[in-house]
Protein backbone atom coordinates (compact mmCIF):
# COMPACT_ATOMS: atom_id res chain seq x y z
CA UNK A 1 0.00 0.00 0.00
CA UNK A 2 0.92 3.77 -0.50
CA UNK A 3 0.77 6.11 2.69
CA UNK A 4 -0.41 9.13 1.83
CA UNK A 5 0.40 12.85 3.01
CA UNK A 6 -2.49 12.27 5.47
CA UNK A 7 -0.79 9.30 7.14
CA UNK A 8 -3.93 6.99 5.41
CA UNK A 9 -3.02 4.07 3.26
CA UNK A 10 -4.61 4.12 -0.31
CA UNK A 11 -3.68 1.60 -4.01
CA UNK A 12 -0.13 1.34 -4.81
CA UNK A 13 1.77 3.51 -7.55
CA UNK A 14 1.76 0.31 -10.24
CA UNK A 15 4.20 1.05 -12.82
CA UNK A 16 3.67 -2.01 -14.77
CA UNK A 17 1.84 -5.04 -15.27
CA UNK A 18 2.12 -8.95 -16.45
CA UNK A 19 -0.46 -11.63 -17.64
CA UNK A 20 1.45 -14.75 -16.93
CA UNK A 21 0.24 -18.39 -18.79
CA UNK A 22 2.07 -20.82 -18.25
CA UNK A 23 2.02 -23.49 -21.38
CA UNK A 24 2.82 -27.08 -22.17
CA UNK A 25 5.17 -26.32 -25.31
CA UNK A 26 7.29 -23.24 -24.92
CA UNK A 27 8.06 -22.66 -28.64
CA UNK A 28 4.92 -23.83 -29.96
CA UNK A 29 3.01 -20.96 -27.69
CA UNK A 30 5.32 -18.50 -28.42
CA UNK A 31 5.43 -18.65 -32.42
CA UNK A 32 1.22 -19.02 -32.23
CA UNK A 33 1.41 -15.14 -30.13
CA UNK A 34 4.40 -14.06 -32.07
CA UNK A 35 3.71 -14.97 -35.33
CA UNK A 36 -0.21 -15.44 -35.82
CA UNK A 37 -0.99 -12.66 -33.43
CA UNK A 38 1.99 -10.34 -33.65
CA UNK A 39 2.93 -9.54 -30.00
CA UNK A 40 6.34 -8.27 -30.20
CA UNK A 41 8.52 -10.11 -28.14
CA UNK A 42 10.30 -8.72 -25.22
CA UNK A 43 12.87 -11.48 -24.65
CA UNK A 44 13.10 -14.22 -21.84
CA UNK A 45 14.92 -16.83 -19.71
CA UNK A 46 15.79 -20.48 -19.38
CA UNK A 47 16.53 -22.32 -16.83
CA UNK A 48 14.97 -20.31 -13.73
CA UNK A 49 14.83 -22.75 -10.63
CA UNK A 50 13.52 -25.43 -13.59
CA UNK A 51 11.53 -22.77 -15.89
CA UNK A 52 11.85 -21.38 -19.28
CA UNK A 53 9.81 -18.07 -20.69
CA UNK A 54 9.56 -15.93 -22.94
CA UNK A 55 7.82 -12.08 -22.85
CA UNK A 56 5.65 -10.19 -25.24
CA UNK A 57 4.44 -7.01 -25.35
CA UNK A 58 0.63 -6.46 -24.74
CA UNK A 59 -1.13 -3.63 -26.33
CA UNK A 60 -1.37 -0.30 -23.70
CA UNK A 61 2.33 -1.63 -22.09
CA UNK A 62 1.57 -4.52 -20.22
CA UNK A 63 3.31 -7.65 -20.46
CA UNK A 64 2.32 -11.35 -21.61
CA UNK A 65 4.82 -13.74 -20.03
CA UNK A 66 4.88 -17.29 -21.04
CA UNK A 67 6.30 -20.22 -18.59
CA UNK A 68 7.00 -23.97 -19.29
CA UNK A 69 7.99 -25.67 -16.27
CA UNK A 70 7.81 -29.02 -13.73
CA UNK A 71 4.31 -27.80 -12.98
CA UNK A 72 1.45 -29.11 -15.47
CA UNK A 73 -0.93 -26.14 -16.72
CA UNK A 74 -3.64 -25.66 -14.92
CA UNK A 75 -7.11 -25.06 -17.81
CA UNK A 76 -8.41 -22.08 -17.76
CA UNK A 77 -12.71 -21.93 -18.14
CA UNK A 78 -14.18 -20.56 -20.85
CA UNK A 79 -14.66 -16.97 -19.00
CA UNK A 80 -10.86 -16.52 -18.85
CA UNK A 81 -10.01 -14.65 -21.92
CA UNK A 82 -6.96 -12.75 -22.87
CA UNK A 83 -8.46 -9.76 -25.43
CA UNK A 84 -6.88 -7.88 -28.25
CA UNK A 85 -8.18 -5.07 -29.63
CA UNK A 86 -8.37 -3.36 -33.03
CA UNK A 87 -10.62 -0.44 -34.12
CA UNK A 88 -13.27 -1.73 -36.59
CA UNK A 89 -14.94 -4.84 -37.10
CA UNK A 90 -13.36 -5.41 -40.31
CA UNK A 91 -10.20 -5.51 -38.84
CA UNK A 92 -10.99 -8.00 -36.69
CA UNK A 93 -12.79 -10.39 -39.61
CA UNK A 94 -9.38 -9.56 -41.52
CA UNK A 95 -7.32 -11.07 -38.36
CA UNK A 96 -10.04 -13.86 -37.88
CA UNK A 97 -9.76 -14.95 -41.62
CA UNK A 98 -5.99 -15.20 -41.16
CA UNK A 99 -6.04 -17.04 -38.25
CA UNK A 100 -8.35 -19.99 -39.36
CA UNK A 101 -6.28 -19.67 -42.43
CA UNK A 102 -3.40 -20.89 -40.51
CA UNK A 103 -5.64 -23.79 -38.80
CA UNK A 104 -5.95 -22.21 -35.30
CA UNK A 105 -9.66 -22.97 -34.32
CA UNK A 106 -12.33 -20.34 -33.33
CA UNK A 107 -14.81 -21.21 -30.98
CA UNK A 108 -18.09 -19.43 -29.53
CA UNK A 109 -18.12 -17.57 -26.69
CA UNK A 110 -20.79 -17.78 -23.74
CA UNK A 111 -20.98 -14.48 -23.27
CA UNK A 112 -22.70 -13.21 -26.45
CA UNK A 113 -21.13 -9.72 -26.03
CA UNK A 114 -17.54 -11.40 -27.67
CA UNK A 115 -19.62 -12.87 -30.29
CA UNK A 116 -21.18 -9.43 -31.32
CA UNK A 117 -17.84 -7.77 -30.87
CA UNK A 118 -15.24 -9.94 -31.92
CA UNK A 119 -13.87 -13.71 -32.16
CA UNK A 120 -12.84 -15.80 -29.82
CA UNK A 121 -9.55 -18.63 -30.43
CA UNK A 122 -8.01 -21.11 -28.55
CA UNK A 123 -3.90 -20.96 -28.49
CA UNK A 124 -1.82 -24.30 -28.18
CA UNK A 125 -2.91 -24.81 -24.96
CA UNK A 126 -6.82 -24.24 -25.40
CA UNK A 127 -6.53 -20.98 -23.30
CA UNK A 128 -8.74 -18.45 -25.25
CA UNK A 129 -8.17 -15.40 -27.16
CA UNK A 130 -10.79 -12.51 -28.54
CA UNK A 131 -10.01 -10.43 -31.19
CA UNK A 132 -12.72 -7.39 -30.70
CA UNK A 133 -13.12 -4.10 -32.18
CA UNK A 134 -13.72 -1.14 -29.70
CA UNK A 135 -17.35 -0.19 -29.50
CA UNK A 136 -17.03 3.39 -30.28
CA UNK A 137 -15.31 2.33 -33.73
CA UNK A 138 -18.15 1.06 -35.58
CA UNK A 139 -22.01 0.16 -35.42
CA UNK A 140 -23.16 -2.22 -33.40
CA UNK A 141 -23.01 -5.74 -35.95
CA UNK A 142 -26.69 -6.30 -34.02
CA UNK A 143 -28.01 -3.00 -35.63
CA UNK A 144 -27.61 -0.42 -32.99
CA UNK A 145 -25.02 2.77 -32.95
CA UNK A 146 -22.72 2.25 -30.69
CA UNK A 147 -22.37 6.06 -30.17
CA UNK A 148 -25.18 7.11 -30.13
CA UNK A 149 -29.57 5.86 -30.55
CA UNK A 150 -30.19 3.75 -33.66
CA UNK A 151 -32.22 1.28 -34.02
CA UNK A 152 -32.94 -1.41 -31.24
CA UNK A 153 -30.35 -4.41 -31.12
CA UNK A 154 -31.76 -7.87 -32.36
CA UNK A 155 -31.13 -11.41 -30.97
CA UNK A 156 -29.57 -13.77 -33.59
CA UNK A 157 -30.07 -17.41 -33.06
CA UNK A 158 -30.54 -21.03 -34.34
CA UNK A 159 -34.50 -21.27 -35.61
CA UNK A 160 -35.80 -24.43 -33.99
CA UNK A 161 -39.75 -23.53 -34.75
CA UNK A 162 -41.84 -24.72 -37.85
CA UNK A 163 -39.41 -23.96 -41.49
CA UNK A 164 -42.75 -23.05 -43.30
CA UNK A 165 -43.05 -20.37 -40.59
CA UNK A 166 -40.06 -18.16 -42.62
CA UNK A 167 -41.61 -18.61 -46.09
CA UNK A 168 -42.33 -15.03 -46.60
CA UNK A 169 -38.85 -13.89 -45.46
CA UNK A 170 -37.16 -17.32 -47.86
CA UNK A 171 -39.72 -15.59 -50.81
CA UNK A 172 -37.76 -12.20 -50.52
CA UNK A 173 -35.02 -14.19 -51.85
CA UNK A 174 -36.40 -16.52 -53.95
CA UNK A 175 -38.55 -16.20 -56.92
CA UNK A 176 -39.31 -19.83 -57.79
CA UNK A 177 -41.95 -21.77 -55.39
CA UNK A 178 -40.72 -24.94 -56.58
CA UNK A 179 -36.96 -23.81 -55.91
CA UNK A 180 -38.04 -23.06 -52.67
CA UNK A 181 -39.97 -25.95 -51.51
CA UNK A 182 -37.10 -28.53 -52.78
CA UNK A 183 -34.74 -26.28 -50.16
CA UNK A 184 -37.23 -25.09 -47.67
CA UNK A 185 -36.85 -27.82 -44.72
CA UNK A 186 -32.80 -28.01 -45.41
CA UNK A 187 -30.27 -27.24 -43.39
CA UNK A 188 -29.78 -24.87 -40.71
CA UNK A 189 -31.25 -21.30 -40.22
CA UNK A 190 -30.33 -18.19 -37.99
CA UNK A 191 -33.01 -15.63 -37.16
CA UNK A 192 -32.67 -12.10 -36.38
CA UNK A 193 -35.17 -10.92 -33.94
CA UNK A 194 -35.97 -7.27 -32.97
CA UNK A 195 -37.98 -7.06 -30.32
CA UNK A 196 -40.64 -9.40 -30.92
CA UNK A 197 -40.61 -9.59 -34.14
CA UNK A 198 -38.12 -11.81 -36.96
CA UNK A 199 -36.52 -9.21 -39.12
CA UNK A 200 -34.12 -11.12 -40.70
CA UNK A 201 -32.61 -14.92 -41.99
CA UNK A 202 -29.99 -17.22 -42.88
CA UNK A 203 -29.92 -20.61 -44.20
CA UNK A 204 -26.88 -23.13 -44.35
CA UNK A 205 -26.38 -25.64 -46.28
CA UNK A 206 -23.47 -28.62 -47.13
CA UNK A 207 -21.98 -27.94 -50.48
CA UNK A 208 -20.48 -31.28 -52.14
CA UNK A 209 -17.28 -30.70 -50.53
CA UNK A 210 -16.71 -31.72 -47.08
CA UNK A 211 -15.20 -29.07 -45.33
CA UNK A 212 -17.54 -26.08 -47.40
CA UNK A 213 -20.60 -24.91 -46.57
CA UNK A 214 -22.97 -22.96 -48.71
CA UNK A 215 -25.25 -19.92 -47.58
CA UNK A 216 -28.42 -20.72 -49.52
CA UNK A 217 -30.53 -18.03 -48.81
CA UNK A 218 -30.50 -15.19 -47.10
CA UNK A 219 -33.31 -12.16 -46.62
CA UNK A 220 -34.15 -9.10 -44.66
CA UNK A 221 -37.65 -7.15 -44.30
CA UNK A 222 -37.68 -3.96 -46.38
CA UNK A 223 -38.09 -2.07 -43.14
CA UNK A 224 -34.99 -3.48 -41.31
CA UNK A 225 -31.97 -3.21 -44.34
CA UNK A 226 -29.17 -1.48 -44.39
CA UNK A 227 -29.63 -1.24 -40.10
CA UNK A 228 -26.60 -3.94 -39.31
CA UNK A 229 -29.60 -6.76 -39.50
CA UNK A 230 -27.46 -8.73 -42.74
CA UNK A 231 -23.97 -8.03 -41.63
CA UNK A 232 -24.92 -9.25 -38.05
CA UNK A 233 -26.70 -12.54 -39.71
CA UNK A 234 -22.99 -13.20 -41.62
CA UNK A 235 -20.80 -13.10 -38.76
CA UNK A 236 -22.90 -15.02 -36.36
CA UNK A 237 -23.01 -17.49 -39.32
CA UNK A 238 -18.72 -17.46 -39.90
CA UNK A 239 -18.44 -17.60 -36.52
CA UNK A 240 -20.82 -20.62 -35.72
CA UNK A 241 -19.40 -22.40 -38.82
CA UNK A 242 -15.71 -21.67 -37.84
CA UNK A 243 -16.55 -23.03 -34.53
CA UNK A 244 -17.99 -25.71 -35.86
CA UNK A 245 -14.67 -27.10 -38.09
CA UNK A 246 -16.28 -25.84 -41.67
CA UNK A 247 -12.73 -24.16 -43.33
CA UNK A 248 -15.10 -22.86 -46.38
CA UNK A 249 -18.10 -20.63 -47.30
CA UNK A 250 -19.93 -20.07 -50.29
CA UNK A 251 -22.62 -18.12 -51.67
CA UNK A 252 -23.99 -17.75 -55.59
CA UNK A 253 -26.19 -14.36 -56.63
CA UNK A 254 -26.87 -13.19 -59.91
CA UNK A 255 -24.31 -11.11 -61.80
CA UNK A 256 -26.75 -8.35 -62.05
CA UNK A 257 -27.75 -7.86 -58.64
CA UNK A 258 -25.29 -4.74 -58.13
CA UNK A 259 -26.50 -4.20 -54.21
CA UNK A 260 -26.13 -7.93 -53.57
CA UNK A 261 -22.55 -8.09 -55.05
CA UNK A 262 -21.73 -5.11 -53.40
CA UNK A 263 -22.67 -6.48 -49.59
CA UNK A 264 -21.24 -9.90 -49.79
Amino acid sequence: MQMKDDGSTGPAAWIGSRVTHQTRDLARATAYYRDLLGLRPRGGFADHDGYDGAFFALPGGGELELTVGPVEPAPGTEEDLLVLYVRTLDEVGAVAAGLVAAGVRAVTSPNPYWNRWGQTFLDPDGRRVVVAATESSDVDPQGQSAASGGPPTIDIGWHVGAREDLRPLFEFAEDSPRQLDDYLGLGEVLVAVRGSTTVGHLQLLPSTNSDEVELKNMAVVPDHRGTGVGRALVRAAISGCAAEGWSRMVVATAAADIGNLRFY
